[in-house]
């Protein structure tokens, strides 16, 4: 039994014939690669000469079962070579190549297509499936099938995931950008400022509410919360407000006394403004208080 379909590649011609015989030698197929070249076009021939299947009589199952390969090896060939190319076609119609901070955005978005955005881990295999499904769609049409072609026209709801991975990184990169340069006018000011105390101790429930103390563990929280409106502290929240709080007195060290995985952020934000001020306690009798 024997199953022939035809590739058509201007640009991927070495990566689709080294993930056929990739695919090829792993899976044990009887496949036949043959090449011709027809100026900058190259036109593929992939000749199934038998099926590996033993026992299967449905001829036509083994030829879906050989396209799904077939389409596997395509969709790999996409997401290794054309992604990237796309990705930084994107950025550089959306100028954000003309410095060093587009190579940046250029990791970080394909960081995310690779890795997933946000918790979705399975990012990168959903993204595949997509392809190979709407490859095997055009395949299931015709034996003959151009990867240009499918890119430019068919791959639509592909491109739109790829699109949406770009936007998200330079969406990301901006916030961060804004984030550091505002860390950075903090910690100037931090600099300059005359400390008020010498060490302050903090400390913060699980609820979020943050306690300060002086060298002598006396509870100081209100005397740095005159000037804030307390009827507005869920509106500010409680971990802005501890930053604000600690800009205000600028001590020379402050001791955290903070065990809750949830304040990552806002622990990030005071190691940052106030660098080697800052120290973790090990743990003490104010600790068991949060």
């Amino acid at each position: 039994m024997e199953h022939s379909v035809q590739l058509g590649t201007q640009r991927y011609h070495d990566s689709i014939c080294k993930s056929l015989r990739e695919l090829s030698k792993r899976e044990c197929l009887p496949l036949q690669i043959i090449e011709q070249q027809h100026g900058k076009r190259w036109l593929i021939q992939c000749k199934f000469l038998a099926t590996s299947l033993a026992g299967t009589d449905n001829e036509e199952m083994v030829q879906k079962i050989q396209r799904y390969y077939l389409a596997n090896a395509l969709a790999e060939t996409i997401l290794l070579h054309w992604e990237k190319e796309h990705v930084r076609g994107i950025l550089k119609k959306n100028r954000y190549l003309i410095d060093d901070n587009g190579q940046e955005i250029l990791n970080s978005a394909l960081e995310y297509l690779n890795k997933g955005l946000g918790q979705d881990r399975a990012y990168r295999i959903n993204r595949k499936t997509k392809l190979v499904t709407q490859i095997l769609s055009c395949l299931n049409q015709s034996l003959i099938f151009d990867l240009e072609g499918f890119l430019s026209f068919r791959a639509q709801e592909y491109k739109h995931d790829v699109s949406k991975a770009v936007e998200f990184a330079i969406e990301e990169y901006i916030v961060e950008k804004e984030y550091l340069e505002f860390i950075q006018l903090l910690k100037h000011f931090v600099d300059t400022q005359t400390p008020q105390l010498e060490r302050l101790h903090v400390g913060m429930t699980s609820k979020g509410e943050f306690h300060l103390y002086d060298e002598d563990g006396e509870d100081i929280t209100r005397d740095y919360l005159e000037d804030y409106q307390l009827d507005n502290l869920h509106e500010l929240g409680y971990e802005d407000l501890l930053v604000s709080s600690l800009i205000a007195v600028a001590p020379r060290q402050i001791t955290l006394h903070i065990r809750y995985n949830g304040y990552k952020d806002t622990l990030q934000t005071i190691r940052r403004v106030f660098g080697n001020r800052v120290r973790d306690c090990g743990g003490c009798s104010l600790c068991k208080d949060f």
